[in-house]
């Protein structure tokens, strides 16, 4: 792509759980695409973070309670995300067995170099992520349609240039179902046939 695109600029990635690697994070990281990708289910578990935190499967920093810490914000220009205490709001902060003698509460910062995979900006559990991962269901879709409907793997193409063919063929199709297709008589009537 980038060979026959070289002007064209990918600057999202949105990936399902199969491409949960690290290689793939440090990619994006060296060509300064925002990865989206699900955490593979296969890796799981808590992770130490600082040694006095734990970190959640969805890379959300835990509190010594066992509280969820609060999204506070996103630094763009350090590369983090920063995380407040669960029972702190504007007005202050409440908590029985504080683990900080500041007003403010107890602040954690996940940078995107401690862990590529888990820390994401932004964060897996924010309304800004489920929106943009969220468009992956069209592509999903479409891939669908190509494979099962029009059975595009069903080929037996030796040859590069027949599966290109078979895939343009394919595509063209699917831009032919999303146009809407008159009934007959108003095709018809569009062509002027019946005069």
């Amino acid at each position: 792509m980038k060979t026959w695109l070289p002007e064209y600029r990918v600057t999202k990635l949105l990936l399902d759980a199969a491409h949960d690697a690290d290689a793939v994070y440090r990619y994006c990281q060296e060509s300064g695409i925002q990865p989206f990708i699900d955490l593979n289910s296969g890796n799981t578990g808590n992770f130490i973070y600082k040694d006095t935190f734990t970190i959640n499967n969805n890379g959300v920093p835990v509190c010594k309670l066992g509280l969820h810490m609060k999204p506070d914000g996103v630094e763009r220009n350090r590369n983090r995300c920063k995380w407040r205490c669960p029972k702190a709001d504007r007005s202050g902060w409440h908590c029985e067995t504080p683990c900080s003698d500041s007003s403010y509460g107890r602040v954690v910062h996940t940078p995107v170099k401690d862990n590529p995979r888990l820390f994401n900006i932004p964060p897996r559990n924010s309304l800004e992520w489920d929106k943009e991962y969220d468009r992956r269901t069209s592509v999903e879709r479409s891939n669908k349609r190509e494979k099962e409907d029009y059975k595009l793997e069903d080929g037996r193409h030796r040859s590069s240039m027949m599966w290109y063919c078979r895939l343009y063929c394919t595509m063209m199709l699917q831009h032919l179902d999303a146009w809407e297709m008159p009934s007959i008589e108003a095709f018809q009537s569009l062509l002027s046939l019946d005069a």
